[in-house]
Protein backbone atom coordinates (compact mmCIF):
# COMPACT_ATOMS: atom_id res chain seq x y z
CA UNK A 1 0.00 0.00 0.00
CA UNK A 2 1.30 3.45 -0.91
CA UNK A 3 1.46 5.82 2.04
CA UNK A 4 0.15 9.23 1.05
CA UNK A 5 0.94 12.29 3.18
CA UNK A 6 -2.50 13.73 3.85
CA UNK A 7 -4.76 14.42 6.77
CA UNK A 8 -7.76 12.37 5.63
CA UNK A 9 -7.62 8.60 6.13
CA UNK A 10 -7.62 5.98 3.41
CA UNK A 11 -10.76 3.93 2.93
CA UNK A 12 -8.79 1.00 4.32
CA UNK A 13 -8.18 3.04 7.45
CA UNK A 14 -11.78 4.21 7.41
CA UNK A 15 -12.92 0.66 8.16
CA UNK A 16 -10.31 0.26 10.90
CA UNK A 17 -11.06 0.59 14.59
CA UNK A 18 -8.20 2.99 15.28
CA UNK A 19 -9.60 5.56 12.87
CA UNK A 20 -13.05 5.36 14.41
CA UNK A 21 -11.53 6.19 17.76
CA UNK A 22 -9.64 9.16 16.32
CA UNK A 23 -12.83 10.41 14.65
CA UNK A 24 -14.57 10.52 18.01
CA UNK A 25 -17.04 7.78 17.09
CA UNK A 26 -16.56 6.19 20.49
CA UNK A 27 -17.86 7.41 23.80
CA UNK A 28 -15.67 7.35 26.90
CA UNK A 29 -16.79 3.81 27.78
CA UNK A 30 -15.91 2.71 24.27
CA UNK A 31 -12.42 4.14 24.65
CA UNK A 32 -12.09 1.94 27.74
CA UNK A 33 -13.21 -1.00 25.61
CA UNK A 34 -10.42 -0.23 23.15
CA UNK A 35 -7.87 -0.09 25.95
CA UNK A 36 -9.12 -3.41 27.29
CA UNK A 37 -9.00 -5.07 23.88
CA UNK A 38 -5.67 -3.57 22.90
CA UNK A 39 -4.25 -4.53 26.28
CA UNK A 40 -4.14 -8.08 24.94
CA UNK A 41 -2.46 -7.03 21.72
CA UNK A 42 1.10 -8.14 21.22
CA UNK A 43 2.73 -4.75 20.78
CA UNK A 44 5.90 -6.28 19.39
CA UNK A 45 4.22 -7.95 16.47
CA UNK A 46 7.31 -7.81 14.28
CA UNK A 47 9.63 -9.41 16.81
CA UNK A 48 10.68 -13.04 16.98
CA UNK A 49 9.09 -13.33 20.41
CA UNK A 50 5.75 -12.18 19.02
CA UNK A 51 5.94 -14.65 16.14
CA UNK A 52 6.55 -17.45 18.61
CA UNK A 53 3.57 -16.33 20.71
CA UNK A 54 1.31 -16.20 17.66
CA UNK A 55 2.39 -19.70 16.63
CA UNK A 56 1.82 -20.99 20.14
CA UNK A 57 -1.69 -19.50 20.30
CA UNK A 58 -2.64 -21.06 16.95
CA UNK A 59 -0.84 -24.39 17.19
CA UNK A 60 -3.73 -26.51 18.49
CA UNK A 61 -6.29 -25.26 16.00
CA UNK A 62 -3.84 -25.77 13.15
CA UNK A 63 -3.60 -29.50 13.84
CA UNK A 64 -6.70 -30.72 15.70
CA UNK A 65 -10.09 -30.77 13.99
CA UNK A 66 -12.57 -28.95 16.22
CA UNK A 67 -15.69 -30.84 15.11
CA UNK A 68 -14.71 -34.44 15.78
CA UNK A 69 -15.56 -37.43 17.91
CA UNK A 70 -12.23 -37.01 19.71
CA UNK A 71 -13.23 -33.48 20.73
CA UNK A 72 -16.58 -34.69 22.08
CA UNK A 73 -14.86 -37.42 24.11
CA UNK A 74 -12.42 -34.86 25.52
CA UNK A 75 -15.35 -32.57 26.33
CA UNK A 76 -17.02 -35.34 28.31
CA UNK A 77 -13.89 -35.75 30.42
CA UNK A 78 -13.64 -31.99 30.97
CA UNK A 79 -17.30 -31.78 32.00
CA UNK A 80 -16.74 -34.51 34.59
CA UNK A 81 -13.65 -32.69 35.88
CA UNK A 82 -15.40 -29.33 36.24
CA UNK A 83 -18.41 -31.02 37.85
CA UNK A 84 -16.07 -32.27 40.59
CA UNK A 85 -14.72 -28.73 41.06
CA UNK A 86 -18.28 -27.40 41.41
CA UNK A 87 -19.22 -30.10 43.92
CA UNK A 88 -16.13 -29.17 45.96
CA UNK A 89 -17.30 -25.55 46.16
CA UNK A 90 -15.72 -24.03 43.05
CA UNK A 91 -13.13 -21.31 43.44
CA UNK A 92 -13.01 -17.92 45.15
CA UNK A 93 -12.97 -14.75 43.07
CA UNK A 94 -9.76 -12.73 42.90
CA UNK A 95 -10.46 -9.31 44.45
CA UNK A 96 -10.06 -6.14 42.40
CA UNK A 97 -10.08 -5.52 38.67
CA UNK A 98 -6.75 -3.79 38.06
CA UNK A 99 -3.62 -5.58 36.90
CA UNK A 100 -1.86 -7.60 39.58
CA UNK A 101 1.74 -6.40 39.67
CA UNK A 102 4.72 -8.12 41.31
CA UNK A 103 4.69 -5.46 44.02
CA UNK A 104 0.90 -5.16 44.11
CA UNK A 105 0.22 -6.70 47.50
CA UNK A 106 0.36 -10.24 48.85
CA UNK A 107 -3.40 -10.81 49.29
CA UNK A 108 -4.22 -10.62 45.57
CA UNK A 109 -1.19 -12.71 44.64
CA UNK A 110 -2.27 -15.36 47.17
CA UNK A 111 -5.75 -15.36 45.60
CA UNK A 112 -4.31 -15.62 42.08
CA UNK A 113 -2.21 -18.63 43.07
CA UNK A 114 -5.18 -20.42 44.63
CA UNK A 115 -7.35 -19.75 41.59
CA UNK A 116 -4.77 -21.15 39.17
CA UNK A 117 -4.29 -24.21 41.35
CA UNK A 118 -8.03 -24.92 41.21
CA UNK A 119 -7.87 -25.65 37.48
CA UNK A 120 -4.38 -27.14 37.38
CA UNK A 121 -2.65 -24.25 35.66
CA UNK A 122 -0.42 -24.03 38.72
CA UNK A 123 0.68 -27.27 40.35
CA UNK A 124 -1.31 -28.20 43.45
CA UNK A 125 1.90 -28.81 45.38
CA UNK A 126 3.30 -25.36 44.56
CA UNK A 127 3.77 -23.06 47.52
CA UNK A 128 1.01 -20.52 48.05
CA UNK A 129 2.76 -17.33 49.01
CA UNK A 130 2.73 -13.65 48.13
CA UNK A 131 5.43 -13.44 45.46
CA UNK A 132 4.80 -13.06 41.73
CA UNK A 133 7.66 -15.36 40.73
CA UNK A 134 8.56 -17.19 37.52
CA UNK A 135 6.36 -20.18 38.34
CA UNK A 136 3.33 -17.94 38.77
CA UNK A 137 4.08 -16.10 35.52
CA UNK A 138 4.28 -19.45 33.71
CA UNK A 139 0.93 -20.48 35.20
CA UNK A 140 -0.68 -17.20 34.11
CA UNK A 141 0.71 -17.72 30.60
CA UNK A 142 -0.72 -21.25 30.50
CA UNK A 143 -4.13 -19.91 31.47
CA UNK A 144 -3.91 -17.08 28.92
CA UNK A 145 -3.02 -19.52 26.14
CA UNK A 146 -6.11 -21.60 26.78
CA UNK A 147 -8.27 -18.48 27.07
CA UNK A 148 -7.27 -17.01 23.71
CA UNK A 149 -5.31 -14.14 25.29
CA UNK A 150 -1.77 -13.05 24.53
CA UNK A 151 0.37 -15.15 26.90
CA UNK A 152 2.19 -12.28 28.58
CA UNK A 153 2.32 -13.78 32.07
CA UNK A 154 0.75 -10.58 33.40
CA UNK A 155 -2.58 -10.88 35.22
CA UNK A 156 -4.21 -7.89 33.54
CA UNK A 157 -7.84 -6.80 33.59
CA UNK A 158 -8.95 -9.09 30.76
CA UNK A 159 -7.21 -12.11 32.31
CA UNK A 160 -8.73 -11.43 35.73
CA UNK A 161 -12.21 -11.14 34.21
CA UNK A 162 -11.81 -14.58 32.64
CA UNK A 163 -10.39 -16.08 35.85
CA UNK A 164 -13.31 -14.77 37.90
CA UNK A 165 -16.04 -16.48 35.90
CA UNK A 166 -17.61 -18.89 38.47
CA UNK A 167 -16.91 -22.60 38.22
CA UNK A 168 -20.60 -23.42 37.86
CA UNK A 169 -20.83 -21.04 34.90
CA UNK A 170 -17.81 -22.67 33.25
CA UNK A 171 -19.41 -26.10 33.71
CA UNK A 172 -22.63 -24.88 32.10
CA UNK A 173 -20.60 -23.32 29.28
CA UNK A 174 -18.85 -26.64 28.60
CA UNK A 175 -22.15 -28.51 28.43
CA UNK A 176 -23.67 -25.91 26.14
CA UNK A 177 -20.71 -25.98 23.78
CA UNK A 178 -20.56 -29.76 23.68
CA UNK A 179 -24.04 -29.61 22.15
CA UNK A 180 -22.87 -26.98 19.68
CA UNK A 181 -19.88 -29.09 18.59
CA UNK A 182 -22.13 -32.15 18.19
CA UNK A 183 -24.44 -30.07 16.00
CA UNK A 184 -21.55 -28.95 13.77
CA UNK A 185 -20.26 -32.53 13.56
CA UNK A 186 -23.68 -33.70 12.39
CA UNK A 187 -23.50 -31.22 9.49
CA UNK A 188 -20.06 -32.33 8.27
CA UNK A 189 -18.96 -35.48 6.51
CA UNK A 190 -15.63 -36.88 5.46
CA UNK A 191 -15.36 -34.46 2.58
CA UNK A 192 -14.15 -30.89 2.45
CA UNK A 193 -15.67 -28.08 4.50
CA UNK A 194 -14.73 -24.75 6.07
CA UNK A 195 -15.49 -24.00 9.72
CA UNK A 196 -15.28 -20.50 11.19
CA UNK A 197 -15.37 -20.46 14.99
CA UNK A 198 -16.60 -16.95 15.74
CA UNK A 199 -15.56 -16.37 19.39
CA UNK A 200 -12.18 -18.05 18.76
CA UNK A 201 -11.49 -15.87 15.68
CA UNK A 202 -10.30 -18.97 13.83
CA UNK A 203 -10.95 -20.80 10.57
CA UNK A 204 -10.29 -24.44 9.73
CA UNK A 205 -10.44 -25.86 6.22
CA UNK A 206 -10.96 -29.59 6.72
CA UNK A 207 -10.50 -32.42 4.23
CA UNK A 208 -11.06 -36.06 5.14
CA UNK A 209 -11.26 -35.29 8.83
CA UNK A 210 -7.87 -33.51 8.86
CA UNK A 211 -7.10 -29.79 9.11
CA UNK A 212 -5.77 -28.86 5.68
CA UNK A 213 -5.51 -25.14 6.42
CA UNK A 214 -5.81 -22.93 9.49
CA UNK A 215 -6.18 -19.15 9.59
CA UNK A 216 -6.88 -16.38 12.02
CA UNK A 217 -9.99 -14.35 11.19
CA UNK A 218 -11.65 -11.08 12.14
CA UNK A 219 -15.37 -11.23 12.95
CA UNK A 220 -18.16 -8.77 13.65
CA UNK A 221 -18.36 -6.65 16.76
CA UNK A 222 -21.39 -7.13 19.02
CA UNK A 223 -23.16 -4.17 17.44
CA UNK A 224 -22.90 -5.98 14.09
CA UNK A 225 -22.33 -9.66 14.92
CA UNK A 226 -21.23 -12.33 12.51
CA UNK A 227 -24.24 -14.67 12.23
CA UNK A 228 -24.22 -18.40 12.80
CA UNK A 229 -25.03 -20.02 9.45
CA UNK A 230 -24.49 -22.92 7.10
CA UNK A 231 -23.92 -22.13 3.43
CA UNK A 232 -21.95 -23.30 0.38
CA UNK A 233 -18.88 -21.69 -1.16
CA UNK A 234 -19.59 -21.49 -4.87
CA UNK A 235 -16.86 -19.25 -6.28
CA UNK A 236 -13.71 -17.28 -5.60
CA UNK A 237 -13.65 -13.66 -6.80
CA UNK A 238 -10.20 -12.26 -7.61
CA UNK A 239 -9.83 -8.47 -7.43
CA UNK A 240 -13.44 -7.67 -6.50
CA UNK A 241 -15.08 -4.27 -6.57
CA UNK A 242 -16.40 -2.94 -3.26
CA UNK A 243 -19.92 -1.54 -3.54
CA UNK A 244 -19.99 0.89 -0.63
CA UNK A 245 -23.09 0.30 1.53
CA UNK A 246 -25.32 3.36 1.82
CA UNK A 247 -24.89 3.43 5.60
CA UNK A 248 -21.12 3.74 5.17
CA UNK A 249 -21.48 6.31 2.41
CA UNK A 250 -23.71 8.58 4.46
CA UNK A 251 -21.94 8.20 7.79
CA UNK A 252 -18.31 8.24 6.70
CA UNK A 253 -17.67 8.72 2.99
CA UNK A 254 -19.71 11.82 2.16
CA UNK A 255 -18.35 13.79 5.16
CA UNK A 256 -14.84 13.18 3.79
CA UNK A 257 -15.89 14.20 0.29
CA UNK A 258 -17.12 17.50 1.72
CA UNK A 259 -13.68 18.11 3.22
CA UNK A 260 -11.76 17.24 0.07
CA UNK A 261 -13.32 16.21 -3.25
CA UNK A 262 -10.01 14.66 -4.33
CA UNK A 263 -10.55 12.01 -1.68
CA UNK A 264 -12.58 9.94 -4.15
CA UNK A 265 -9.81 9.94 -6.74
CA UNK A 266 -7.11 9.08 -4.22
CA UNK A 267 -9.14 6.15 -2.92
CA UNK A 268 -10.15 4.92 -6.39
CA UNK A 269 -13.86 5.42 -5.68
CA UNK A 270 -16.35 6.14 -8.47
CA UNK A 271 -19.79 7.75 -8.18
CA UNK A 272 -22.88 6.38 -9.94
CA UNK A 273 -26.44 7.57 -10.32
CA UNK A 274 -27.69 4.17 -9.08
CA UNK A 275 -26.51 0.58 -8.95
CA UNK A 276 -26.08 -0.33 -12.61
CA UNK A 277 -26.57 3.32 -13.58
CA UNK A 278 -24.31 5.86 -15.25
CA UNK A 279 -21.07 7.12 -13.75
CA UNK A 280 -21.33 10.67 -12.43
CA UNK A 281 -18.66 13.37 -12.30
CA UNK A 282 -18.39 14.10 -8.56
CA UNK A 283 -17.62 17.73 -9.34
CA UNK A 284 -21.13 18.11 -10.75
CA UNK A 285 -22.77 17.13 -7.44
CA UNK A 286 -23.71 19.48 -4.61
CA UNK A 287 -22.64 17.24 -1.73
CA UNK A 288 -24.17 19.60 0.85
CA UNK A 289 -27.68 19.21 -0.57
CA UNK A 290 -30.11 16.36 0.20
CA UNK A 291 -29.66 15.26 -3.41
CA UNK A 292 -26.05 14.35 -2.62
CA UNK A 293 -27.30 11.50 -0.44
CA UNK A 294 -28.86 9.57 -3.33
CA UNK A 295 -25.70 8.62 -5.23
CA UNK A 296 -23.95 5.27 -4.86
CA UNK A 297 -20.24 4.50 -4.73
CA UNK A 298 -17.97 1.73 -5.98
CA UNK A 299 -14.31 1.24 -5.15
CA UNK A 300 -12.04 -0.07 -7.91
CA UNK A 301 -10.27 -3.41 -7.47
CA UNK A 302 -6.79 -3.49 -6.01
CA UNK A 303 -4.81 -4.01 -2.81
CA UNK A 304 -6.25 -0.74 -1.47
CA UNK A 305 -9.80 -2.08 -1.82
CA UNK A 306 -11.75 -2.58 1.42
CA UNK A 307 -12.25 -6.26 0.47
CA UNK A 308 -8.59 -6.72 -0.38
CA UNK A 309 -7.80 -8.85 -3.42
CA UNK A 310 -10.05 -11.88 -2.78
CA UNK A 311 -13.71 -12.39 -1.94
CA UNK A 312 -15.16 -15.84 -1.18
CA UNK A 313 -18.62 -16.15 -2.75
CA UNK A 314 -20.99 -17.99 -0.36
CA UNK A 315 -24.62 -16.90 -1.03
CA UNK A 316 -26.73 -16.70 2.13
CA UNK A 317 -29.67 -14.81 3.60
CA UNK A 318 -27.46 -12.80 5.93
CA UNK A 319 -25.48 -11.37 2.99
CA UNK A 320 -22.14 -11.98 4.69
CA UNK A 321 -19.04 -13.51 3.18
CA UNK A 322 -15.31 -14.05 3.72
CA UNK A 323 -12.73 -11.74 2.22
CA UNK A 324 -9.24 -10.27 2.33
CA UNK A 325 -8.41 -6.94 3.99
CA UNK A 326 -5.75 -4.23 3.65
CA UNK A 327 -5.68 -3.95 7.46
CA UNK A 328 -3.33 -6.86 8.08
CA UNK A 329 -2.16 -5.48 11.43
CA UNK A 330 -5.49 -6.33 13.08
CA UNK A 331 -4.62 -10.02 12.84
CA UNK A 332 -1.90 -9.41 15.43
CA UNK A 333 -4.54 -8.79 18.10
CA UNK A 334 -5.57 -11.66 20.33
CA UNK A 335 -9.16 -10.34 20.35
CA UNK A 336 -10.44 -9.62 16.85
CA UNK A 337 -14.11 -8.46 16.71
CA UNK A 338 -13.76 -5.49 14.32
CA UNK A 339 -16.03 -6.06 11.29
CA UNK A 340 -19.68 -5.39 10.56
CA UNK A 341 -20.50 -9.06 10.17
CA UNK A 342 -18.33 -10.35 7.34
CA UNK A 343 -15.29 -12.49 8.09
CA UNK A 344 -11.84 -11.26 7.13
CA UNK A 345 -9.38 -14.13 6.63
CA UNK A 346 -5.66 -13.74 7.27
CA UNK A 347 -4.65 -16.56 4.89
CA UNK A 348 -7.36 -15.85 2.37
CA UNK A 349 -5.17 -16.53 -0.68
CA UNK A 350 -4.16 -19.92 0.70
CA UNK A 351 -7.85 -20.63 1.34
CA UNK A 352 -8.72 -19.57 -2.20
CA UNK A 353 -6.02 -21.85 -3.62
CA UNK A 354 -7.30 -24.77 -1.52
CA UNK A 355 -10.83 -24.16 -2.80
CA UNK A 356 -10.02 -23.91 -6.53
CA UNK A 357 -7.22 -26.49 -6.78
CA UNK A 358 -9.57 -29.39 -7.59
CA UNK A 359 -11.17 -27.52 -10.51
CA UNK A 360 -8.29 -25.52 -11.95
CA UNK A 361 -5.05 -27.01 -10.74
CA UNK A 362 -4.17 -23.50 -9.62
CA UNK A 363 -2.15 -23.16 -6.43
CA UNK A 364 -1.14 -20.10 -4.50
CA UNK A 365 1.58 -19.22 -7.01
CA UNK A 366 -0.86 -19.12 -9.92
CA UNK A 367 -3.36 -16.98 -8.00
CA UNK A 368 -0.63 -14.56 -6.97
CA UNK A 369 0.44 -14.27 -10.61
CA UNK A 370 -3.11 -13.59 -11.79
CA UNK A 371 -3.54 -10.85 -9.21
CA UNK A 372 -0.16 -9.35 -10.13
CA UNK A 373 -1.35 -9.22 -13.76
CA UNK A 374 -4.59 -7.49 -12.60
CA UNK A 375 -6.71 -10.34 -13.94
CA UNK A 376 -10.19 -10.01 -12.48
CA UNK A 377 -11.65 -13.49 -12.41
CA UNK A 378 -14.56 -15.34 -10.87
CA UNK A 379 -13.47 -18.95 -10.46
CA UNK A 380 -16.55 -21.12 -9.98
CA UNK A 381 -16.38 -24.40 -8.10
CA UNK A 382 -17.84 -27.47 -9.79
CA UNK A 383 -18.50 -28.93 -6.33
CA UNK A 384 -19.57 -26.27 -3.79
CA UNK A 385 -17.75 -26.53 -0.46
CA UNK A 386 -19.87 -26.36 2.72
CA UNK A 387 -19.04 -23.52 5.11
CA UNK A 388 -20.24 -23.24 8.70
CA UNK A 389 -20.04 -20.15 10.91
CA UNK A 390 -20.33 -21.56 14.43
CA UNK A 391 -20.29 -20.07 17.93
CA UNK A 392 -18.08 -22.37 20.01
CA UNK A 393 -16.76 -20.57 23.09
CA UNK A 394 -15.43 -23.62 24.97
CA UNK A 395 -13.87 -26.90 23.89
CA UNK A 396 -11.21 -29.38 24.93
CA UNK A 397 -8.15 -30.49 23.00
CA UNK A 398 -7.01 -34.08 22.95
CA UNK A 399 -4.47 -33.78 25.76
CA UNK A 400 -7.27 -32.58 28.05
CA UNK A 401 -6.50 -28.85 28.01
CA UNK A 402 -9.78 -26.96 28.34
CA UNK A 403 -10.14 -23.91 26.10
CA UNK A 404 -12.44 -20.96 26.86
CA UNK A 405 -13.07 -17.83 24.84
CA UNK A 406 -14.74 -14.53 25.66
CA UNK A 407 -18.50 -14.71 25.08
CA UNK A 408 -18.44 -11.65 22.84
CA UNK A 409 -22.09 -11.90 21.71
CA UNK A 410 -23.41 -13.04 25.12
CA UNK A 411 -24.83 -16.24 23.66
CA UNK A 412 -23.76 -18.21 26.75
CA UNK A 413 -25.48 -15.88 29.17
CA UNK A 414 -28.08 -16.63 31.81
CA UNK A 415 -28.03 -13.39 33.72
CA UNK A 416 -24.29 -13.73 34.35
CA UNK A 417 -21.85 -11.49 32.52
CA UNK A 418 -19.15 -13.89 31.37
CA UNK A 419 -15.78 -12.09 31.27
CA UNK A 420 -17.60 -8.80 31.58
CA UNK A 421 -16.48 -5.92 29.37
CA UNK A 422 -18.31 -3.14 27.48
CA UNK A 423 -18.17 -5.08 24.19
CA UNK A 424 -21.47 -3.91 22.83
CA UNK A 425 -21.21 -0.16 23.10
CA UNK A 426 -18.94 0.70 20.19
CA UNK A 427 -20.70 1.21 16.88
CA UNK A 428 -18.93 -0.36 13.90
CA UNK A 429 -21.64 -0.26 11.30
CA UNK A 430 -19.29 1.55 8.94
CA UNK A 431 -17.07 -1.43 8.23
CA UNK A 432 -17.56 -4.38 5.82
Amino acid sequence: MIVRPRALPTVAALIGVSLLASMGAYAQDDQQWLRDAFGDKDRQSSSRRSAARDKDLDRRSATETLASGATLAAMDRAIAYYARIVRAGGWAAIPGRSTIRPDGGEDRIFALRRRLQATGDLGRRARVYGRYDGALQAAVRAYQRRSGLTPSGVANRRTLAMLNVPAAERLRQLRLNRARIADVLAKTGRGRYVLVNIPAYELQAVDGGRVALFSRVIVGKPATPTPELTASIKAVNLLPHWHVPQTIARRALIPHIKKDLRYLEREHIRVFSSWGGKEVDPRSVNWWSPQGQRYVFRQDPGPFNALGVVRIDMPNREIVYMHDTPLKRLFNYALRPYSAGCVRVQRVLDLAAWLVLHDTGFGRRELDAMIARSERETIRLSQPVPVIFAYISAWTVRDGTVQFRTDIYEKDQRGIDVAAAPWGKADVRITP
